[in-house]
């Protein structure tokens, strides 16, 4: 009988979810032009509040596979643990404020029709593939994950799952695209930041019932030695990664991330610079508070309920990303876990609408409107209507990639760690490099690809081949020197064949404006002239 109880509460917010593409898909109907339409599917007619950029970038974030990270982090390393993605991450938040008003210089909806108002259009499609690659197989990631949780409860094997779970989501997208996507964010924002509020509150209750009797939490931290920390060190260590971690984490990481385009995309979609800098703002202070400083908290104290020398290997199997599902089926009750799951869900759906929100994005407008849809004439309701499909393309590529995970040697660390180093060195160099005045199409052209080639390449060499033993072996040691020779292979490439090659005209510099555009009417006139 609990059985039926998971799924009524999953199919009726299913049910809320679609209605909400329903209503988004009337109101774009009810445009008066085609192209009307297609901005909205794509920008939401760049009318988005502040509190809506806010949360619906939260809601994106607030995704399974990096509270999980952040907790295994936690767990394994103890305090030291923040250096793996709490840091770089932090700082990534600043970065965002800082960005703000450059990213909306430039008149062009994504990322890549930047590219090519900077750079040329060869290299809007050279740079499109990268990002739906690392997107998809977030996507994928978060939709395995959330299936091997759940599948057991729902009484259907987790392949089951992946289309159960993807369905609603490839729907509403089509309905709606992007402007489907920021407002369910709104209803996934609530009940993501529910889940993990009450995982906290109730990992602090049984923390405060279980520490070892006249020893507080700090003290029992001091006491502890975490699974992943050398000998000597303790929960409270701030340096059990090493110090070459540091700096290596931000190089490799820090890229990649501060260009992710789902937050470039709702920033350009805000009514003005100032309101997608508060909400920008908005999403700082959520990320601190949950994803960051409660998934941190989370894996701290899940030290105290898995002690590391009595249940790590017998209770968690060895593996910390197992607090979370273990400490969810051993302690919640049947009931409390129907409602976990189903905010689960959409802590979950959250991530996967929005970055396969993305990969349509780049595949459809930025690979197949300059390339097939303008060169052949076709109206623009024509181009919306295959813009739908592509939606629903990108949500199946999603389900079979997640098919495949069980499949790669070391399954969702392959999944995030290629894809890491492709955002970081494939796209974070030519974006950023937009900005440069002296960089050349050659130059961010060449860079993006022998970027993305290293990360590719020495991933494999580093995780498979020389399995961490190399010199200079403190840089083997933090797993991430593939992706750092990428970034500066990427970056070196970039420079010298920019400094080698006539500058970019004039034409191509004034793409980058003085100040930010907010008048929408200019804006969307350059949108037109790049192929929007």
């Amino acid at each position: 009988m609990a059985t039926v109880w998971y799924w009524l509460f999953l199919v009726a917010y299913f049910v809320v979810i679609l209605w909400i593409g329903l209503s988004v898909y009337r109101v774009q109907k009810k445009k008066e032009t085609a192209q009307e339409e297609h901005d909205d599917y794509w920008i939401r007619g760049r009318k988005t509040s502040a509190l809506l950029v806010g949360m619906s970038i939260a809601a994106g974030w607030l995704l399974l596979g990096f509270i999980t990270w952040a907790i295994y982090a936690a767990y394994m390393y103890g305090i030291g643990g923040i250096w793996a993605m709490v840091v770089p991450w932090s700082i990534l938040l600043f970065c965002m404020v800082i960005l703000v008003p450059w990213v909306r210089r430039i008149k062009a909806i994504s990322q890549p029709q930047m590219l090519q108002a900077r750079f040329g259009l060869a290299l809007r499609v050279l740079v499109s593939p990268w990002n739906i690659i690392a997107f998809t197989v977030w996507s994928a990631a978060e939709v395995w994950t959330i299936s091997q949780y759940i599948s057991p409860k729902f009484g259907v094997e987790p392949w089951a799952m992946y289309i159960i779970f993807s369905a609603p989501i490839a729907i509403y997208m089509w309905m709606g695209g992007f402007h489907a996507v920021l407002n369910s964010n709104v209803v996934q924002f609530f009940m993501s930041i529910s889940f993990v509020t009450i995982v906290l509150v109730v990992m602090a209750v049984l923390v405060s019932q279980r520490l070892p009797e006249g020893q507080g939490f700090w003290g029992y931290l001091q006491s502890v030695t975490p699974p992943g920390s050398a000998e000597g060190d303790n929960g409270t260590s701030l340096f059990t990664l090493g110090i070459p971690f540091i700096f290596v984490s931000i190089i490799a990481l820090l890229p990649g991330w501060v260009i992710e385009e789902d937050w470039w995309l709702k920033a350009q979609s805000a009514e003005s610079t100032p309101a997608a800098r508060r909400g920008i703002w908005a999403n700082l202070v959520y990320n601190f508070i949950w994803v960051l400083g409660a998934a941190t908290v989370i894996g701290l104290m899940a030290l105290v309920i898995y002690p590391p020398s009595e249940a790590f290997d017998s209770v968690l199997g060895g593996d910390a990303y197992n607090i979370m599902p273990v400490f969810l089926t051993t302690e919640f009750p049947d009931w409390a876990l129907v409602i976990m799951f189903g905010l689960l869900a959409a802590l979950v759906m959250s991530t996967v609408a929005t970055f396969t929100n993305v990969c349509a994005l780049n595949l459809s407008y930025d690979i197949l409107q300059p390339l097939v849809y303008r060169k052949r004439g076709w109206s623009d309701s024509r181009i919306v209507l295959f813009s739908r499909f592509a939606s629903l393309i990108m949500v199946a590529l999603a389900v079979l990639v997640a098919f495949g995970i069980d499949y790669l040697p070391t399954g969702l660390w392959d999944a995030y760690y290629i894809s890491s180093g492709l955002l970081s060195a494939g796209v974070a160099v030519p974006v950023l490099a937009m900005f440069w005045k002296r960089a050349t199409f050659a130059g961010a052209f060449a860079g993006s690809l022998v970027g993305a080639l290293l990360a590719f390449v020495f991933y494999m060499l580093e995780y498979y081949v020389f399995e961490f033993v190399y010199w200079p072996q403190w840089l083997a040691d933090t797993a991430l020197g593939y992706c750092v020779v990428a970034v500066v292979g990427g970056t070196l490439t970039l420079i010298v064949v920019s400094l080698l090659t006539p500058k970019s005209p004039q034409e191509k510099l004034d793409a980058i404006s003085a100040r930010p555009v907010d008048d929408h009417e200019e804006f969307f006139a350059g949108v037109r002239a790049h192929g929007g």
